[in-house]
């Protein structure tokens, strides 16, 4: 019975030991100067980074005793004024991050001590951010801020005078690290209009799943601003390849700023031989030739080719004519005669030129005063189109005059012959036939599929 009483009265006497033990660290036994002491928060000055109050035991900044018997105390101001106090800089601009704004700074920051810097509760920016903005999670493609965990570099952590709280206005931060976008803009005539102050118009600013962090890949990018063009391509009859495949606009255009009208990543004729090097596919059964082999040393060059404007005749993004030209012109051999057939000639040359029969100086194709264009033209069913002598982009004769002409699988010789005042062929066409200007030819054989009048 002694012994019970023995037991009983010990495991009293120890939980008065340890309630006294707990009452001793929020009620200390003596008078302290400061709560940081080995008697009450001894850890708030132990850590790396610790709160300016705290290293100098002055907890009176930011506390008030309301019961020093009972050590009771509360916070001497309410909200973010409680911090803004001291840091009073941190809310002086125009928009205020959140947490700051009700009075949360403890959600980013110890009040007291941290063994991270800025007394923040993660070991970094990049995760306490990520914390409550998770914006980025499972991109492909980050900015690269956004992967060293360097928020800070666009973004004010607590206060800015720019939407998002970033540090300044949105294109003048981009190009503070992306100098060279800025030279070209400041150096180059011809500027992307969002270039100019709308970066996020077609980037992300943190990160995407496209690279170069594209808010979508090209043409989609394009297209709701541009939607004039995709219509077109979407309509046209004969349709650009590039125009509407994937990445395909930037092909052609630069993003940002060219020394070339329309962004063009270089002049046209070059832009264009850069894909025109080489056969192209067209069709299932159909292949265009290299460009640059059929104009490669060349002599004569036709007008747009020598001026190396391929948009004097080709529309770029789509068209409703044969190889994509700007307007209507016969892609066969034979056509009927009308103006409107060869409204693209009539652009740059005189409709005269094939609808005079007699003339003195209209063309050099001419016997005496008959216009041969006249005469091979101007046929119901067979009349020559304009490709059935002349090459359309050069050739080694003047005129630009055929060495052949292509007959279904035959490429039939011309064999053109220039005099001074005229000139000869030999085609597979109709016997040898000469002209002269000056002194007409009488040519004993009619050519038997050319009406002459």
């Amino acid at each position: 019975m002694i012994a019970g009483n023995l037991g009983s009265r010990m495991i009293v006497l120890l939980f008065a030991a340890l309630v006294a033990s707990a009452a001793a660290v929020e009620k200390p036994t003596s008078p302290q100067k400061t709560c940081v002491t080995d008697e009450c928060h001894a850890a708030y000055g132990q850590k790396v980074h610790v709160h300016g109050p705290v290293a100098l035991g002055d907890c009176k900044s930011c506390h008030k005793s309301v019961d020093p018997k009972e050590h009771t105390w509360q916070l001497l101001r309410e909200g973010k004024e409680l911090c803004s106090f001291c840091h009073l800089e941190q809310v002086a601009k125009k928009n205020i991050h959140e947490p700051l704004k009700k009075g949360n700074c403890t959600q980013c920051h110890d009040p007291h001590s941290s063994d991270n810097k800025f007394l923040l509760p993660k070991k970094t920016i990049a995760e306490l951010c990520e914390s409550c903005h998770q914006s980025t999670k499972g991109l492909k493609f980050l900015h690269g801020p956004m992967a060293v965990g360097d928020c800070t570099i666009c973004h004010a952590s607590h206060s800015a005078d720019h939407k998002h709280l970033l540090n300044s206005e949105p294109t003048e931060l981009c190009f503070s690290c992306h100098t060279t976008t800025r030279m070209e803009l400041n150096k180059f005539e011809f500027i992307h209009e969002p270039a100019k102050n709308n970066c996020t118009g077609c980037h992300s600013g943190h990160g995407a799943d496209n690279a170069m962090m594209l808010k979508a890949r090209a043409p989609q990018l394009c297209f709701p601003c541009h939607a004039d063009v995709q219509q077109a391509a979407l309509d046209a009859k004969v349709k650009h390849g590039v125009v509407l495949e994937e990445g395909g606009c930037i092909k052609c255009h630069t993003p940002h700023a060219s020394t070339v009208r329309y962004g063009l990543k270089l002049d046209p004729a070059t832009l264009c031989l850069s894909c025109h090097d080489k056969p192209i596919g067209i069709r299932k059964d159909e292949t265009m030739g290299a460009f640059t082999k059929e104009i490669a040393g060349k002599k004569f060059l036709h007008g747009p080719v020598a001026q190396k404007d391929c948009k004097g005749c080709h529309i770029s993004h789509g068209s409703d004519h044969f190889r994509l030209l700007a307007k209507e012109y016969p892609s066969q051999f034979y056509a009927p005669f009308s103006v409107s057939t060869y409204e693209l000639c009539f652009s740059c040359h005189p409709q005269s030129l094939v609808l005079n029969k007699n003339t003195t100086d209209l063309t050099d194709f001419r016997n005496g005063e008959l216009n041969l264009h006249y005469i091979h033209v101007n046929q119901p069913e067979r009349g020559r189109t304009c490709r059935s002598c002349h090459e359309t982009h050069a050739s080694n004769l003047p005129k630009h005059i055929r060495e052949t002409a292509p007959y279904g699988m035959w490429n039939m010789p011309i064999q053109f012959t220039k005099t001074d005042t005229g000139g000869s062929c030999k085609p597979g066409c109709h016997l040898p036939t000469g002209y002269d200007r000056e002194t007409p030819i009488v040519n004993e054989m009619k050519v038997e599929n050319i009406k002459s009048e």
